[in-house]
């Protein structure tokens, strides 16, 4: 056996007693220090509309969003407004519209899809001012004419929206966790 031999033989019998060693010490570390170090819940999932999970934090951040418009706003309520806007979202790329936002591509879709269908006859206008006329004062029916007309318009496709998401929901796999904690 040569000098050569002996060093090299001494080298790798040093070089594998440092790993040993390192991974000793790393487990020493990890035994000691990770039962100390507290596991946190980054984030779950509070609700599920079909393939697509709604987050904790997705749902705090729109929550607080809701609460500055609406105040008196529950979770209950902001989660299934969340549900809803999914919903409408789902068909309205469904359909292929396109916008800037997700706000403005379900506007879309509402007004296309429903407000496009709903139609105020002059007699429901007349029948509306006939039975609220206190409430217009000295003004004619031609001068509140189309107030009346935008607020039935408005009060009839809420009504039509709500039928649909009524009909979107029962066709949708909906499951929420908002309680489990």
């Amino acid at each position: 056996m040569n000098i050569t031999t002996c060093v090299d033989k001494e080298k790798s019998v040093c070089g594998s007693g440092i790993f040993v060693c390192i991974l000793f010490i790393q487990l020493i570390l990890q035994l000691i220090v990770v039962p100390y170090c507290p596991a946190g819940l980054i984030d779950r999932v509070i609700a599920y509309v079909d393939d697509h999970a709604i987050t904790y934090s997705e749902f705090r951040e729109k929550f607080e969003s809701m609460r500055e418009v609406v105040p008196d706003i529950t979770e209950e309520e902001a989660v299934n407004s969340m549900i809803n806007t999914l919903l409408l979202l789902d068909q309205a790329r469904k359909m292929r519209f396109e916008a800037a936002t997700d706000d403005d591509l379900v506007k879309e879709y509402v007004d296309i899809k429903i407000k496009s269908r709903v139609f105020i006859k002059e007699d429901q206008l007349k029948e509306y001012y006939n039975y609220h006329k206190g409430e217009f004062g000295e003004k004619d029916f031609l001068a509140v004419h189309d107030t009346i007309e935008k607020y039935l318009l408005e009060v009839e496709t809420n009504k039509q929206l709500k039928e649909h998401l009524e009909e979107l929901r029962r066709k949708s796999n909906i499951v929420i966790q908002l309680r489990d904690k």
